[in-house]
């Protein structure tokens, strides 16, 4: 038996975006070789890498949404490459919102490296591109064997991205405890993957569903449900759902809050539109067998996360297990998906929701990423008391959007959830509605909690924050003062300088750091206008999706019939 295909340029033109983006990583990586380097570190630490490498990413995350947006209005094909990849109008809009987290996270960037002079920035922005061609691969996906290889292309760049600050513990830990359970989720796939085509005897998504309705009426073979039973897994340890998420909280809070703040998004989108397309339109002719695995997996998530979240201390992990407990109200539209074929109510719901959460929690790690400081230190709830005082820009930003995170009127977060809990009721699950209705209302507690500390606390008392503001501006070379014994042997020691960072105010120590201690205190705030740029946009996306959208809900779940043919 013999196949022949022969690419079109249609073929070509439904995958513009990726196309993009794969050849802004090659120029990228080649500007970075044509940068000047006069000496052994300047090559990556000159003032140029800093404004000219994400310029270059951040361009070819702009030309991927053109052409993404362009799509929209020309004519091109639904699926390309023999129907393995899609280019439909659901598979564009999650390409838009995986782009624009792509591009956030560029922008929250140079500062932060800056800060932490961080090297082998070429490296980093190319691996952010790539990982987003993964990204869109997979959220593509119209075949299994696509499905694996866009898992794959992004999982290996955030493995590097995640360990990407070689000098802190925390980052390398992160990294690889994400390489080793993605490594062990990802083979789940893929065995699942490989029963799956033992039973139905194809990888197309299309012909596995005419197989299934042909074959089982109803009913799935015991081997296409153990297939599916691996898939479920390695689908749920990419959205963060219980009992696969005990590596989120340690790799958010290790990882860079630039990565931290693209991953938490573009993962989700990709596993997402896959878990749809196979679940929820694929096998949606035998969902007796899956459902009840689907929806108790959904209810454990939104349940725990929100409960796991209440004892929390830090604001990555917070956001970690909010993240956790977000990714368990997406897998109600999943459900839906499933039981609502005649409208796709699920499949819309979740494209809205995924857009509200793109504006909100980038937004709240984009402030993490401004007061993350080189020991991982900065986003801890002692540090954040009386912030209100300290940054009150800062403290502003990150309660609105706790707050919508936490699902209050008028901000995204409210219409998401109200939007997807009205397709769960529509899709006849009334059920998830009341429990996600519940655990919203549980969840504003541990949001309000850090509010609370910003607003309404101060920091141990006003000596300690005089204190914590003059280690901040604590010279390079420090001056021989007095001390408790030992303190002055330490600062005298050391012939790099202080660090910047003090352990606890309270204390004269001064904490040793392997970074140069003037990458805490050098001046950032030509590049810190990046960082305020995408604080900037995630607001206002916050209230544009809250306050406007919303008025066309109706209209959107109408166009939302054709999405994710």
């Amino acid at each position: 038996m013999t196949f022949t295909y022969t690419v079109s340029p249609k073929d070509w033109l439904g995958i513009a975006p990726i196309v993009v983006l794969v050849v802004m990583a090659l120029v990228l990586m080649l500007v970075d070789l044509v940068l000047p380097h006069a000496g052994e570190r300047s090559k990556h630490t000159g003032p140029a890498n800093f404004t000219v490498l994400p310029a270059v990413g951040l361009l070819g995350v702009l030309g991927a949404m053109a052409a993404a947006v362009t799509l929209f209005f020309v004519d091109h094909p639904t699926s390309v490459f023999n129907n393995m990849l899609g280019a439909d109008a659901g598979t564009l809009y999650a390409d838009l919102i995986i782009l624009a987290a792509g591009g956030l996270g560029i922008l929250l960037s140079p500062a932060y490296l800056k800060r932490l002079k961080l090297v082998h920035q070429g490296e980093y922005y190319a691996l952010l591109l790539l990982s987003m061609t993964g990204m869109l691969l997979m959220a593509g996906a119209l075949s299994f064997l696509i499905v694996f290889v866009g898992l794959e292309m992004f999982s290996l760049a955030l493995y590097i991205l995640c360990s990407f600050i070689d000098k802190r513990q925390t980052s390398q830990e992160s990294g690889m405890k994400y390489f080793l359970l993605s490594s062990f989720a990802s083979a789940f796939l893929l065995y699942g993957i490989a029963l799956i085509y033992a039973a139905t005897g194809h990888t197309s998504f299309v012909d596995v569903q005419k197989f299934v309705v042909a074959q089982a009426h109803g009913h799935a073979p015991i081997l296409l449900l153990v297939g599916l039973g691996l898939l479920t897994v390695g689908f749920a340890f990419k959205v963060s759902a219980v009992p696969f998420q005990a590596w989120t909280p340690d790799v958010y809070q290790g990882a860079p809050a630039p990565v931290t703040a693209f991953m938490s998004i573009g993962t989700k989108v990709a596993a997402l539109l896959a878990f749809m397309r196979v679940f929820g339109f694929a096998l949606s002719s035998v969902q007796s067998s899956w459902m009840p695995v689907v929806w108790a997996i959904a209810v454990l998530t939104v349940i725990l996360g929100n409960l796991m979240a209440l004892g929390q201390s830090n604001v990555k992990r917070l956001l970690a297990y909010s993240s956790i407990a977000h990714g368990g109200y997406l897998l109600i539209g999943v459900v839906v998906s499933g039981a609502a074929q005649q409208n796709h109510i699920g499949a819309s719901a979740v494209l809205f929701y995924l857009t509200c959460y793109l504006f909100m929690n980038i937004g709240a790690f984009g402030v993490v990423s401004l007061l993350e400081r080189i020991d991982n230190t900065g986003s801890d709830l002692s540090d954040l008391r009386g912030l209100w005082y300290r940054r009150p820009l800062l403290a502003g930003l990150l309660a609105f959007f706790l707050l919508s995170l936490a699902g209050f009127p008028p901000m995204a977060g409210f219409a998401a959830k109200y939007y997807l809990f009205y397709a769960a009721l529509v899709g006849g699950h009334p059920e998830l509605l009341i429990i996600g209705v519940v655990a919203s209302v549980l969840g504003i507690y541990y949001y309000l909690r850090f509010i609370a500390t910003m607003f309404m606390e101060g920091r141990e008392g006003s000596h300690a924050s005089s204190t914590h503001a003059a280690f901040e501006r604590i010279p390079a070379t420090p001056r021989p003062t007095r001390a408790p014994t030992g303190s002055l042997t330490r600062a005298a020691s050391s012939t790099r300088g202080a660090t910047a960072v003090a352990e606890k105010p309270a204390s004269t120590k001064i904490a040793a750091s392997p970074l140069p201690a003037t990458a805490e205190i050098e001046p950032t705030h030509e590049l810190e206008g990046w960082s305020w740029v995408a604080l900037g946009i995630a607001a206002l996306g916050t209230l544009v999706t809250g306050v406007i959208l919303p008025f066309w809900l109706p209209q959107l779940q109408q166009a939302a019939q054709s999405l994710l043919k």
